[in-house]
């Protein structure tokens, strides 16, 4: 055997070209369903379009992403568009999305991106273990991070009267239903705002303002991320605190994150929807809780508040915006 040839399977024995090893033809398409963008400076879409391509799908051809443009009524329509298309699984970020695919797409296998509901509860699985129909995905454990939302806020403003929960009704009311059960527990006065990314965000949270001293906690919802500048910006023009469940919303301005990272999680709905167009069955693959949470503080935005952020939660932070 030639010199050459001799190195060329050391080279592979050695796990050199990892691409070329792991990687497979895609033997389907993906279809890609969002309420609100597509747009690649959204971190959802950038995240997952990362990971397709470490695939070896191909946008526009085994990869096709549709999204609502926040107009709801059109999911139905657009899960029409991504069946015709012929795509064996569909990645539906949200719980408007999963569901209008669930009702529109009984025979293709989807795979969630859906942090704000009870998968259970409002009967999209049948166990975490085997789904058990065509469904499966990421979904988020919520009353644990309820907790510490309020935990953290808390610390962060010690003087804190009442919490907020800011409420997207698109989302279910599954983590609403959670997060003020938690609060309840822990007597903490709350108030429910609902809003939509298209608000009018300072005269919305212009009724907050007063003597009580309130933090916001937004719970998750699709496309939050993409109004956290705004949504923040009226925040701090009425001295309030904020916390996301999104690292990216503390990113873009929120005082403070905590929640899954969406970097090390999002990836495995590819991964799930990968695994479902080489022939193994959405039923059968269990559901995806993520491992990995982080906690971000920003500290411009404490200092637009005035806020002196405790050493305790600066040395917990994962990461700290200067």
């Amino acid at each position: 055997m030639r010199r050459r040839e001799l190195l060329l399977i050391a080279m592979l024995g050695a796990g050199y070209f990892p691409q070329v090893l792991r990687a497979q033809p895609a033997k389907g398409k993906i279809g890609y369903l969002h309420p609100v963008t597509a747009s690649r400076n959204h971190i959802t879409f950038s995240v997952l379009e990362a990971e397709w391509r470490r695939l070896g799908y191909v946008e526009g051809e085994t990869v096709l992403p549709l999204a609502a443009n926040g107009e709801l009524q059109q999911l139905p329509a657009l899960v029409r568009q991504l069946t015709g298309k012929g795509v064996g699984v569909i990645i539906a970020v949200g719980y408007e999305a999963v569901r209008a695919a669930a009702s529109g797409a009984p025979n293709t296998a989807i795979v969630a991106i859906d942090l704000e509901t009870d998968p259970l509860q409002t009967g999209l699985i049948r166990s975490v273990a085997r789904p058990g129909g065509n469904i499966t995905g990421l979904f988020l454990d919520t009353p644990v991070l309820a907790a510490k939302w309020i935990q953290l806020m808390r610390e962060m403003v010690p003087d804190l009267d009442r919490i907020v929960f800011a409420w997207q009704p698109s989302a279910g009311k599954s983590q609403l239903d959670v997060a003020l059960r938690v609060a309840q527990n822990l007597r903490v006065e709350t108030t429910v705002v609902e809003f939509g990314v298209n608000d009018d965000f300072p005269m919305l949270l212009s009724a907050l303002a007063g003597p009580k001293r309130t933090g916001i906690i937004q719970l998750g919802g699709p496309g939050i991320t993409t109004v956290a500048e705004k949504f923040v910006a009226a925040a701090v023009q009425h001295n309030l605190p904020t916390l996301s469940f999104l690292g990216e919303a503390a990113r873009r301005g929120f005082l403070m994150s905590y929640g899954p990272n969406q970097k090390d999680y999002f990836p495995r709905a590819v991964q799930l929807a990968d695994r479902i167009l080489h022939g193994e069955k959405a039923a059968e693959l269990p559901v995806e809780r993520p491992s990995k949470f982080e906690f971000v503080v920003n500290l411009r935005t404490a200092r637009a508040l005035n806020l002196t952020v405790p050493p305790a939660l600066l040395v917990r932070a994962d990461e700290v915006i200067e």
